[in-house]
């Protein structure tokens, strides 16, 4: 009767063992985005994933209408020529809209060099929040001997030219990689600031 009860108590153990073990495989076959399951506030640069595609940022107590206006309104006063930067817009919905900035993708190699970026954003609305995406980005660089300059495209991800084989920043672009997602990071800033009318920009209304 013993070996009876023994024989039993194994089979059953090994039973829960089998299932438990089973859930735990299906719970970790579909992993979050990130380890918060929440996504990123700021952009980022590395090897394997390049340059954050989006952050969102929160907005207590805005609307998407508000949040939308305030963004058109901070694009007309941030811009010279905002009706040639916007590119597509949505009421209420997004905004896409295409900058140039002066000298921010830098390097160097025993001097230092920079390049001015063009880049293309997207801000979409929802109620509380904004979704702050980067489209796309380019340098104005110098290609070949020629010496002939064109726009030409920025890809940070699996890249040979930024990064070393285990994935760390080569030195000529260790202030590069900063200086981008800083970049990024400063230009949504300045949008949240003018959303709660907290920069210079905002403050003109005040007359």
């Amino acid at each position: 009767m013993n070996a009876k009860i023994y024989l039993l108590s194994a089979m059953f153990a090994t039973t829960i063992f089998t299932n438990v073990s089973a859930q735990d495989a299906t719970s970790t076959q579909s992993p979050p985005p990130n380890q918060s399951g929440q996504p990123a506030t700021q952009f980022s640069i590395t090897k394997d994933k390049g340059l954050t595609d989006f952050i969102v940022v929160g907005c207590e107590g805005k609307t998407k209408e508000e949040l939308y206006n305030k963004a058109m309104e901070w694009i007309n006063k941030t811009y010279n020529k905002p009706s040639e930067v916007i590119k597509a817009q949505v009421e209420n919905d997004y905004i896409r809209f295409q900058g140039v900035s002066k000298d921010k993708y830098c390097w160097t190699n025993l001097m230092s060099f920079c390049d001015d970026i063009r880049y293309e954003v997207e801000v979409s609305f929802k109620d509380g929040k904004y979704k702050f995406a980067v489209l796309g980005l380019e340098n104005y660089h110098v290609t070949g001997a020629s010496g002939i300059r064109r726009w030409d495209k920025v890809d940070y991800k699996d890249s040979w030219t930024h990064f070393k084989k285990d994935g760390e920043v080569r030195k000529m672009y260790a202030n590069n990689i900063t200086q981008i997602a800083g970049y990024f990071n400063d230009l949504s800033k300045d949008l949240y600031d003018y959303i709660y009318n907290k920069n210079a920009a905002a403050k003109q209304n005040d007359w």
